[in-house]
Parts: structure tokens; sequence; C-alpha cells
């Protein structure tokens, strides 16, 4: 994993720019996904965050890969949803036909407003992690001293309140992956006595 790379693409980042090239940078970071969840689930969150730059990648590539397992099930709820719309355009749905669409459209609805929770917070993160590699002029450092290199105070303090966002963030994508995965199930068996009673 090439962190100076990575910093290079920070630094570079202005105001108004996009955010996804950090993105894409942090979300190929590697990270403890059992460690990550057991210290959110153990204690209700995390008492301290990683205090080093390459730590905190690790915590955000964990968030963020949890975000693409709820997004992987998210997009198959809409695509059961446009299923049962096909099924029941030229026909009354069904009573449960009618039940399974309103509630994958109450929790697509849940899942994109915690998305753009999550994309509102990554921004401001990525603001944050744009000033302090900035202010702490790591031109000409190795890869050895960025792996071991700590975020200042000042950047800890400003960008705590964010990471709480993204734990927030977490106890809500491990509750809409189950609920999810269990509406998928009954939208396709659901879907198949809809075919079933077409043919």
């Amino acid at each position: 994993m090439n962190y100076l790379e990575g910093v290079e693409i920070i630094q570079k980042y202005t105001a108004g720019s996009s955010v996804e090239p950090i993105l894409d940078f942090i979300r190929e970071v590697p990270h403890d996904e059992a460690g990550f969840s057991n210290a959110l689930d153990e204690i209700g969150g995390i008492n301290k965050y990683p205090d080093t730059l390459v730590g905190l990648f690790s915590y955000m590539s964990f968030i963020l890969g949890q975000k693409a397992k709820v997004n992987d099930l998210y997009e198959k709820s809409l695509d059961r949803y446009e299923i049962l719309n096909q099924l029941t355009s030229k026909r009354r749905p069904t009573e449960e036909e009618a039940k399974i669409k309103k509630t994958l459209t109450d929790f697509i609805l849940k899942v994109e407003k915690v998305f753009e929770i999550q994309d509102l917070t990554d921004e401001s993160l990525v603001k944050e992690l744009n000033r302090f590699v900035s202010e702490a002029n790591l031109y000409g450092v190795t890869e050895n001293e960025i792996k071991t290199l700590k975020i200042s105070s000042k950047t800890v303090a400003l960008i705590e309140a964010h990471l709480d966002k993204h734990r927030e963030s977490y106890y809500q994508y491990k509750k809409f992956r189950e609920i999810l995965e269990r509406l998928i199930r009954i939208a396709d068996y659901i879907i198949a006595e809809g075919k079933r009673m077409a043919s």
C-alpha cells in the first residue's frame, strides 16, 4: 500500500473538487474488520479513535466497507421493488405485494438518508485531512515516516465529531443489513408467487 501516493492525492484536494479520488484511495487501505467491529460493539463505541494518519485511513476504510455492503443490499432492494412494480403494472397488487413494496420503499429511503449523512461526513473529513497534510509540511517524508505519523491534537479535536457520525452510521448499517437481507428474501418469495399467478 503506497501511503505517500494517498497523501499526495489528499494534498491536491481543493474546496469544491470531488472527494472520490481520496475515498477511492482510502477504500484500498487495509483494515481489521473484526477488530473494529468488536471495538465498536463491545464498548458501545470507541473510547479513543486512531491517532495516526494511517490508523485514521484504516478506520475510514472500515466504515466505507460497511457502506459498500449495505449499498449492495440497497441495489438489490431497488431491483426487487422494480420487479414488483412490473408484476403489478397491469393488475392490482395482492396484499403481500403492496405490503412488501411499502416496506422496501421505507427502508430504501432510510438507507439513502444514512448514505447522505455519510457522504457529508466523508467530505468534512477529507477537508480536515487536506488541512492537516498541508499544515504538516510533509514534503520529503518517507513511506515509513508516513506509517507512524501522528495526527496533531488540533486535527484530532476537529475530526472527533465526524468520526462519531461515522460510528453512528456503522450501527445503522449493521441494523439495515439484517433487515434488508430479510426483506429481499421475502420479496423473492412474493415475486415467485406473482410470476406463478401470471403464468
